[in-house]
């Protein structure tokens, strides 16, 4: 004869539990106004609030957390890779051959300002696809549902 297990639903999500578990998401925005690494302070204080208190407002901030920390090494790791290209791009125009008026340099030049433009548009994508995402986590959030960040590694489990 098989058991018969009865499973409990679990309790309702309480509206504070909600908004805790938004603030998880939002506080990353910090880092707009300026405040250095804030886009992770604000998700560890809300974990290290809550995190004996709910279940489900730990679980948003461990998201939000290890997807905040993911992209700071991200940016790191371009931070140094962009320095490094500069710096070969540099070194190689100022080697280049001296040829006054054939057009050369101003070629260089115009090379460097497309480089540039390039780094700034992939910046700029990259951070409103990092908004998006935030905006997603919240919405999950404030609907009671989990919210999986794309691409974050799981340093908090």
């Amino acid at each position: 004869m098989e058991s018969q297990t009865t499973m409990t639903p679990a309790a309702p999500l309480t509206t504070e539990e909600r908004n805790w578990a938004m603030a998880a998401h939002l506080t990353a925005l910090v880092a707009i106004i300026g405040l250095p690494l804030g886009h992770m302070v604000g998700p560890l204080v809300v974990y290290l609030i809550k995190y004996k208190e709910s279940e489900f407002v730990a679980e948003h901030a461990r998201a939000s957390l290890n997807y905040q920390i993911t992209i700071t090494i991200a940016a790191v790791i371009a931070a140094i890779i962009g320095f490094v290209v500069f710096a070969i791009v540099m070194v190689t125009v100022a080697a280049g051959p001296s040829t006054h008026g054939s057009g050369t340099s101003d070629a260089a030049g115009i090379g460097l300002i497309a480089l540039w433009a390039f780094a700034l548009l992939v910046i700029a994508a990259f951070i409103i696809v990092s908004i998006i995402f935030i905006i997603m986590g919240t919405m999950a959030a404030g609907a009671g549902r989990p919210y999986t960040y794309p691409f974050a590694i799981k340093f908090l489990r």
